[in-house]
Parts: C-alpha cells; sequence; structure tokens
C-alpha cells in the first residue's frame, strides 16, 4: 500500500487483529469461568451422543441412562452460552454499517 497516496484526508483504514496470549505467561485464561462452562457443555453434549448409541441398556444397580436426553440438555445448553457471549461482547453488526 501506498501510505502517501492511497489515503486521503478523512478516510479511515479499519484493521481487526487477534492477538493469542502464551498460556505461560498469562496462566488465568485458562481459569475463565465461560471456557470452564463451555468446555464441560461440549463434553456433555458429546457424552450424551455417545451414549445415545446404547440408549435403553441397564448398567449395575439398575440404573440407566438416557443418553438422548443428556445429549438434548447439552445442546441446550451451548446454545444458551453461545447466545450469553454474543448478546455480551459481540458488537452489534449494525454498528459496522457505513
Amino acid at each position: 500500500m501506498d501510505w502517501k497516496n492511497d489515503l486521503e484526508e478523512d478516510e479511515y483504514l479499519v484493521i481487526e487483529c487477534y492477538r493469542r496470549l502464551d498460556p505461560n505467561t498469562y496462566t488465568d485464561v485458562f481459569n475463565d469461568i465461560y471456557l470452564k462452562r463451555y468446555t464441560t457443555a461440549l463434553f456433555k453434549k458429546q457424552w450424551g451422543a455417545n451414549l445415545s448409541k446404547f440408549n435403553g441398556v441397564a448398567m449395575v444397580g439398575g440404573v440407566t441412562l438416557n443418553g438422548q436426553q443428556i445429549f438434548s440438555e447439552a445442546c441446550a445448553d451451548v446454545e444458551k452460552l453461545e447466545q450469553e457471549i454474543r448478546s455480551t461482547y459481540e458488537l452489534n453488526p449494525a454498528f459496522m454499517i457505513g
């Protein structure tokens, strides 16, 4: 880019960038409560998907696991957490227009 000729006065340059944090330096990145809740929900979703293959099988002691119910609850949890992160941290798309 030719910085002297490509930009006029009162023009803007918008840059979107991401910074990757070193977990050895910033150890608190793994202590984020949202990350813990989201990871737990994704594990629960996978566990429910795995258990749904064996739906109705009785465990030792007469306990029967309902994999489909676990999977449904996990999907609802994931959707709720994704909606929460969008409403809390995502910018309004209309803000970027213009």
